[in-house]
């Protein structure tokens, strides 16, 4: 998704610098956009996943392995 996305700003920069259209560049823009805004909504799902296993690791896995150990 962010290389998709790289390359769409690499794209839109290009039409702005050809002076393209003002119709073409604002169907660009809305596309960065819906790009951005979907890269952000990945991340932050992620960083949630992330969290939830750390604390899974943090609340059920250390205890038992610690006990494991321990016998």
């Amino acid at each position: 998704m962010k290389s998709e996305y790289q390359k769409k700003m690499a794209l839109l920069n290009k039409h702005r610098k050809r002076g393209v259209s003002s119709d073409k560049l604002k169907q660009i823009e809305a596309s960065v956009n819906h790009l951005h805004t979907s890269y952000i909504v990945e991340m932050q799902s992620l960083d949630s996943t992330v969290s939830e296993i750390n604390r899974l690791r943090d609340q059920h896995l250390y205890p038992k392995l610690v006990q494991f150990v321990q016998q």
